[in-house]
């Protein structure tokens, strides 16, 4: 008796995952992205400063490749210390890790840095409920955009126009929240002005 042609087949599967812990000693997160299909294991564990996101440790575990040589890729992750988890960060990276190296290890790079605005966003939550009980999720969001104005623009509920940030625009600060304004680090020659 033939296969029945009519019945699909798997042909391939894989699982992902990424996972970010607090730190509260050091006030960093860690994050751990992994990745598993029929010819890898592969773990991703970077460290990253809360506050610049600079990238302070990062490594690769590889128990699970097609050939001895695909671990050669974990080698190219120290070039990766210091340099900010930012969106933007895959253009700017050149060289030999864009041309060599591992593609799953760059997919899982790529989705640690996707998720850590996730990690900023709960972690910062925290916080400022803890300082300023009552905040409402507009208020909230107005001092997120204060210290990551890069998220404006990066999601149609975060874009100019949207009916969430016209709320976020017009939420009042609340009291005391200026002072943390006033501490934000700006690099020489920015703009100031309004972000939210």
């Amino acid at each position: 008796m033939g296969r029945d042609e009519s019945t699909p087949e798997a042909v391939y599967s894989r699982r992902s995952g990424v996972d970010i812990e607090w730190l509260p000693a050091t006030k960093q997160f860690r994050v751990v992205s992994e990745m598993e299909d029929g010819h890898h294991r592969l773990r991703l564990t970077m460290v990253v400063d809360k506050v610049t996101s600079r990238i302070r440790e990062i490594g690769a575990e590889m128990p699970g490749v097609p050939d001895p040589i695909c671990g050669r890729a974990a080698g190219l992750l120290t070039e990766l210390v210091g340099k900010a988890a930012t969106p933007g960060i895959m253009r700017e990276l050149g060289g030999e890790w864009a041309q060599a190296g591992c593609t799953h290890l760059k997919d899982l790079f790529r989705a640690a840095c996707y998720c850590l605005p996730q990690a900023h966003a709960a972690r910062g939550r925290e916080e400022l409920t803890a300082f300023f009980p009552g905040l409402t999720e507009e208020q909230l969001y107005k001092i997120f955009f204060w210290f990551r104005p890069d998220m404006l623009g990066s999601c149609i509920r975060y874009s100019e126009g949207s009916p969430f940030l016209e709320q976020v625009r017009a939420a009042p600060v609340p009291e005391g929240a200026e002072k943390l304004r006033a501490a934000i680090p700006r690099p020489a020659g920015s703009n100031s002005a309004d972000q939210g």
